[in-house]
């Protein structure tokens, strides 16, 4: 018994400094910024899509889901970069912070025009545009493994 815990205390000893250097490496500075400025740009193409297909029932909960899974996708990315835990946590900020949904009966006379401006259905299917996924957007590319 002694000699599994000697071995048990020897391997965390071994390990601890490999996991506190792991926890110390960060995204550069100007590329860190430049994706929080993306999500929060995204965030905004989410809010006004949101607005958009408002009344389409059948799409909303997937509207939702969609935001989750850019987002869950771009901090994969983030952390195979080398982001710490605060750089991936401001992301999540940066991105859920900044996207709004409306009540289905809402109506905001410049959004609607916006909304015909984005052409957002088409975006949606093409992925461009507003709807171009969290993922896809510069600076993202520079973070691909």
């Amino acid at each position: 018994m002694r000699k599994i815990m000697s071995m048990a205390l020897l391997s965390g000893l071994v390990l601890a400094p490999c996991a506190a250097m792991a926890q110390t490496k960060k995204l550069d500075t100007p590329l860190f910024e430049a994706v929080l400025k993306t999500a929060r740009a995204y965030a905004s193409d989410r809010t006004l899509i949101l607005y958009c297909l408002r009344k389409r029932d059948d799409m909303v909960p997937f509207l939702y889901a969609g935001v989750h899974l850019d987002l869950a996708y771009a901090l994969q990315l983030l952390r195979a970069s080398g982001a710490d835990d605060r750089q991936r946590a401001l992301l999540i900020e940066a991105v859920l912070r900044n996207v709004h949904s409306v009540g289905r009966d809402e109506e905001d006379p410049q959004r609607n025009v916006d909304c015909v401006a984005a052409n957002v259905d088409e975006s949606l299917a093409q992925l461009k545009g507003v709807g171009a996924p969290l993922f896809m957007r510069p600076p993202f590319e520079k973070l691909k493994p």
